[in-house]
């Protein structure tokens, strides 16, 4: 009598009283802790003093590897056999669960292996994968949070996760709430990949319109429609009146891989480069609240044209002293250093007078090129070629004007230009439109991962049976078992 008196007793302590439960349940389920339906074990890093310890084959798992999801097999460092043996083993089907830092970073381990102390595992006493799909629900990831340390790094200690708690199902249900969930995931993830490859691809599909724009396929039909327009001898009437403002070298020829109506030179023989030398003594402390503007990088993250959003001024005076990069509508600035490498933007609109810093290069198509077709031609494939063996090949990337002045660029008739860059809006907002899209199905679909969990765990996915045993005598066998 004494015996069935205290199993009631350690049952009663193993139900989460109702002003703790964070939500209604269906009745022959039950709110119970963590530390009743698993073993939760926090990971240890054997001394790195013992190299002896690592170089093995056994998993050394750490919150990078829990990326893998469900799926988690290949670790980023291995144990040796001698590492394993003072190491906690965790055996597979387990759920890690970082707990430092990345907190709510979860995991299913697919294979034996140990952890770092970054994370704890639940080793289940329950459908593993029930336990595991909770785990990455919001009341979860929430609770955890709420108990975690308010230090410079976030922590929760296995005896507070052990205390999260968690609505426990009748075994048969927790099966078919892990397969609805597999079900429903399966197709989201479908989507998903269908979703990310657009995303994956944008930069390719982008470097391929603008590769056969630049080569004159898009506009094969205008052509034939105006056979009588060509660059060379609108080119050549420039030359002649010596009409153009900034070149010493007017140099353009034809080429027989391009179409007979276009032109080729380089770009430094046709249009206007300047950058800032130096700043001539400017320091951050001289800029104003008022006066022309200094654009820089931060000018270029927009979109297409150059924006306003964040700017800096200087006084009328320092705007003065360097005429040679004072900014024009039609210009095209390109950042030649640092961290935006290779961004680009158009100056569509000029609200009022401005320069640039030094990260930028200002370049001026003047009236042998449109603005906008410059910024799509140094947006393709081969210039921002050259920008990646600059980043890479560098500690501290830089785009020369020589690389720029270097590179040999098309000239279609101006006209042309015109239908090649409206072709092109249109094309690559098509793509722009789609890229979004993507990204929308993508952040709708852990949405509504989030929304499966939450009615899986409230019993609302349709395959709960009220007539099975409540789940109150699934966690008495498990209290007993551990007698």
């Amino acid at each position: 009598m004494a015996k069935a008196k205290s199993k009631k007793i350690m049952l009663e302590d193993a139900l989460v009283p109702v002003d703790e439960q964070p939500y209604q349940i269906p009745e022959n389920w039950c709110w119970t802790r963590i530390k009743h339906v698993s073993d939760v074990v926090t990971g240890s890093t054997p001394s790195k003093k013992h190299a002896e310890y690592y170089g093995g084959d056994f998993p050394f798992f750490k919150p990078a590897d829990l990326e893998a999801g469900d799926n988690v097999v290949e670790a980023t460092e291995y144990l040796s056999e001698e590492g394993k043996n003072v190491s906690r083993i965790i055996p597979k089907l387990s759920t890690a669960v970082c707990c430092i830092g990345s907190i709510g970073k979860t995991g299913l381990i697919r294979v034996e292996g140990t952890t770092n102390q970054q994370i704890n595992s639940m080793i289940p006493k329950i459908n593993p994968l029930y336990l595991y799909y909770y785990s990455k629900s919001n009341v979860f990831i929430e609770e955890l949070w709420n108990k975690s340390t308010a230090t410079t790094i976030s922590l929760v200690n296995k005896k507070n996760m052990e205390t999260n708690t968690i609505p426990l199902a009748p075994l048969a249900e927790q099966k078919r709430i892990v397969e609805q969930i597999e079900s429903l995931f399966s197709k989201l993830d479908e989507a998903k990949e269908k979703a990310q490859e657009i995303l994956d691809t944008f930069n390719d599909r982008k470097a391929a319109i603008l590769y056969k724009a630049f080569q004159g396929n898009l506009t094969k039909q205008w052509r034939k429609e105006h056979s009588d327009i060509s660059a060379i001898e609108y080119l050549r009437k420039i030359e002649k009146s010596g009409e153009d403002f900034s070149k010493k070298e007017f140099k353009f020829w034809e080429s027989n891989e391009l179409p007979k109506t276009w032109a080729e030179s380089k770009i430094g023989n046709l249009l206007y480069f300047a950058g800032r030398i130096g700043w001539k003594g400017l320091k951050a402390d001289e800029y104003t609240e008022e006066g022309p503007l200094l654009l820089s990088v931060y000018n270029l993250n927009d979109g297409d044209e150059v924006s306003y959003n964040r700017v800096y001024h200087i006084t009328t005076e320092r705007y003065e002293e360097s005429p040679e990069i004072m900014v024009e509508i039609g210009d095209v600035l390109l950042t030649k250093d640092g961290a935006g490498i290779g961004k680009l933007g158009y100056v569509k609109e000029l609200p009022q007078e401005a320069t640039i810093n030094s990260s930028l290069l200002l370049i001026r198509p003047g009236n042998t090129a449109i603005s906008k077709y410059i910024f799509y031609l140094l947006s393709g494939p081969e210039l921002q070629s050259i920008v990646k063996e600059r980043i890479t090949g560098s500690a501290t990337p830089h785009l020369f004007q020589r690389d720029i002045k270097e590179f040999t660029i098309p000239i279609p008739p101006l006209e042309e230009q015109e239908e090649i860059v409206r072709i092109l809006d249109d094309v690559l907002e098509k793509e722009k439109i789609a890229y979004e899209s993507a990204e929308n199905v993508i952040s709708q679909i852990e949405l509504m991962k989030k929304s499966i969990l939450a009615k899986a765990f409230r019993g609302e996915l349709g395959t709960n049976n009220p007539e099975e045993e409540s789940s109150s005598e699934l966690l008495k066998s498990i209290i007993e078992g551990e007698e």
